[in-house]
């Protein structure tokens, strides 16, 4: 296995003992279960688990395309829209983002470390997920479990297969999450994957949730 630095190998760890939490909490739900849904509109565990799996490819690609091009010997920077990635403010209607696309972005440019990592962790400013992001209801429960550590393994596997090039230097931005570099994008993901598990914690406690 090839020796990451601590730069990208530890927020790696961290994302690799999220996921395992995650795997956990599953691992012992019914079908039922995993499709219960607490309300029209809201999501069921099993369709957050999908989203999570779905958000990592996402984040997964963008990796990939600034390895491309890193070894390509170009400059390893994306600079991402609204149109490229729609996650917005879930009050924003879409046909107002292009114009809050430059607000945003100075916002997200000068906003601390510390405030963006609440902000992701905790559902302080409810979001819209991107429509690349959008689950589907109703997947089978052993294949959405294979589904999400099939998903990781993919995500440490490029990370490891090319070890040797500076992540730090690799940056996806995006108005509304700003400049990330690559381990900045696994710290991301770590936090916004706990959100979502107190997500499925809510609907698991929920006076309605269905007992086996």
């Amino acid at each position: 296995m090839p020796k990451l630095d601590a730069v990208v190998g530890d927020p790696l760890a961290a994302f690799e003992a999220t996921r395992a939490q995650t795997l956990a909490a599953l691992a012992p739900l019914s079908q039922g279960q995993l499709d219960f849904t607490p309300a029209p509109g809201r999501w069921s565990i099993g369709e957050v688990a999908d989203h999570l799996r779905l958000a990592e490819g996402l984040y997964r690609g963008e990796v990939a395309a600034l390895v491309e091009l890193a070894r390509a010997g170009r400059r390893p920077w994306l600079k991402r829209s609204f149109d490229d990635i729609n996650v917005a403010p879930l009050h924003l209607p879409p046909p107002l983002l292009s114009w809050f696309q430059m607000p945003l972005s100075l916002v997200s440019r000068v906003l601390p470390d510390r405030v963006r990592s609440v902000v992701t962790e905790f559902p302080l400013l409810p979001t819209r997920n991107p429509d690349r992001a959008t689950p589907r209801p109703g997947r089978d429960a052993r294949e959405l479990r294979a589904a999400l550590a099939g998903s990781l393994a993919e995500t440490r596997a490029l990370i490891e297969g090319n070890s040797d090039l500076d992540f730090t230097r690799m940056i996806s931005e995006h108005p509304l999450t700003g400049a990330s570099s690559v381990p900045q994008i696994l710290r991301f993901l770590s936090l916004h994957e706990r959100r979502h598990q107190g997500q499925m914690e809510r609907v698991r406690t929920g006076p309605a949730f269905p007992r086996v």
